[in-house]
């Protein structure tokens, strides 16, 4: 069940979006990770490639914002398992505390209606 209306209960598209996107980031970052382990486990470098084609010799952090953006290039592969790992944990971290969100919406409004 899905309201949208201020004070409605259950879940709103803003939680389902969110758990939707954090699970996203979770499939994706495994698989990079996976990329990464297999590489530096026979000792070689990983090949990831930009969107022209470009071997990228690290990872790219930052908040890409126009002219002002933050970016780190070519960050080691050899943090990068630390990285991914931490980032993967906050997102289960995310989708724990919004479904606990749902649950108690959820109970509430059982509760709200008997």
């Amino acid at each position: 069940m899905t309201d949208n209306k201020p004070g409605g209960a259950a879940i709103t598209a803003q939680i389902a979006t969110d758990i939707a996107l954090a699970y996203r980031e979770i499939d994706r970052a495994e698989e990079l990770l996976k990329k990464v382990m297999e590489a530096l486990d026979r000792r070689d470098t990983p090949d990831l490639r930009d969107a022209f084609g470009r071997r990228n010799d690290g990872l790219q952090l930052g908040v890409p914002t126009s002219a002002n953006g933050h970016t780190l290039f070519n960050v080691p592969w050899s943090v990068c398992k630390p990285i991914i790992e931490l980032h993967i944990a906050h997102q289960r971290t995310k989708i724990s505390v919004l479904t606990a969100q749902v649950a108690d919406a959820l109970l509430s409004a059982r509760e709200a209606g008997e």
